[in-house]
């Protein structure tokens, strides 16, 4: 099967590079955001700590919602509230109560987003392209990280940051539109998850999270910091490592097809703890800030492929593939949180970005001997 030949989940792609816009022109942003705003390091770290553990209450309205409108619906509502939180982000000018009502409101959007999309995501996507499917995804995402970080750099940098994040809106706003006309999914009104399957999916983003901490939010903040706070070098770096990384995962997901999908798990394993390395070595200086930028660039397809397709096939084949990700983001919102908050004390108390980059590693491995328990513990 090709790339492109199943209609409805070509929708997805359309939506997922749009939402690209919002990951690589907003998310990534907005947290250097706030540094650039005059709040301090550690508080930022613990601020992103606290948004994550709150969505673990935010997250019981899914469901609810799901069962009655659908999550089609409710994945609609999850886009649109995401888009509304970067027309708040602007207001926040230093640490008070607007920093608070925008963590707030989104950890309330991103709850809803996240947790229908994957859901979503796996009840439409087919087990036996869900490689290509999942690889496909991720070259649309990388691509899009070639130009967006450009963007949003020169207009923070240029002009007030309610124009750069009022780009960011109207792209998530339209990436609504080709879900509208994706197919209705209702979502039964009781299904048992049992104990195994919910051990297996908390841990399986729990592990993840705890990569995600050091991986992706303490190095944002330790790269905007290297390279002197400056949006637009920032986002030039950023996309120079897009453009570095385009591509890698297509490879991964024809291996998974093809029925090697342990092998792409370990492959993706390593490659993100050499990347993780790499960040955590080279952090201080510009050049080589960039250059492990560029190969987490690199590891980072080969990982979040043989990850994603690991874990959709996995909701699609529990009851209620929904169920499934309410518990496992749950994971992964803890996982996230218990890594930022550990960064954020390390750093308080005089430490430099090494040691909380380098707990990234733990995570890694951690996800991996968990994946691979996924593939000996039958799943009913």
């Amino acid at each position: 099967m090709g790339f492109f030949t199943d209609k409805t989940f070509n929708r997805i792609y359309v939506h997922g590079a749009l939402q690209a816009v919002g990951a690589h022109g907003g998310e990534t942003f907005a947290f250097v955001y706030f540094l650039k705003a005059g709040i301090a390091l550690p508080v930022v770290l613990a601020s992103i700590a606290a948004m994550f553990a709150s969505r673990l209450l935010f997250r019981q309205a899914v469901l609810p919602m799901a069962k009655r409108f659908g999550l089609r619906n409710v994945f609609v509502f999850g886009i649109l509230l995401e888009a509304t939180t970067y027309l708040i982000l602007p207001q926040v000018t230093a640490f008070g109560p607007g920093l608070v009502a925008a963590l707030a409101f989104w950890a309330l959007s991103s709850t809803f987003y996240w947790t229908t999309m994957h859901a979503y995501v796996a009840t439409l996507g087919s087990d036996s392209n869900r490689g290509k499917q999942v690889s496909l995804m991720e070259f649309v995402n990388t691509s899009m990280g070639i130009v967006v970080p450009i963007i949003s750099g020169f207009l923070l940098h240029w002009f007030q940051p309610i124009v750069a994040f009022g780009f960011i809106f109207i792209a998530m706003v339209c990436s609504a539109i080709p879900i509208l006309g994706a197919p209705h999914v209702p979502i039964a009104e009781t299904a048992y998850i049992s104990p195994e399957i919910r051990r297996q999916a908390r841990l399986i983003l729990f592990t993840d999270g705890l990569r995600s901490a050091a991986y992706h939010f303490t190095w944002v903040l330790a790269l905007f910091i290297t390279l002197s706070e400056n949006f637009a070098v920032f986002g030039s770096a950023l996309a120079f490592a897009g453009l570095v990384g385009a591509g890698m995962g297509l490879i991964m997901g024809r291996a998974i097809d093809l029925g090697h999908g342990q092998r792409a798990i370990l492959i993706g394993i390593i490659a993100i703890c050499l990347a993780i390395t790499t960040k955590a070595f080279g952090y201080s200086m510009v050049w080589t800030a960039v250059l492990a930028s560029a190969f987490s660039a690199l590891a980072w397809p080969l990982y979040v492929t043989a990850l994603n397709a690991r874990f959709y096939n996995l909701a699609k084949s529990a009851p209620c593939p929904l169920r499934f990700s309410v518990v496992a983001e749950g994971g992964w919102d803890i996982g996230t949180a218990s890594g930022c908050l550990l960064s954020a004390v390390l750093i308080y108390f005089g430490f430099s970005f090494f040691w909380p980059l380098l707990f990234g590693v733990v995570g890694s491995v951690l996800t991996y001997f968990v994946l691979m328990q996924t593939f000996e513990e039958p799943t009913p």
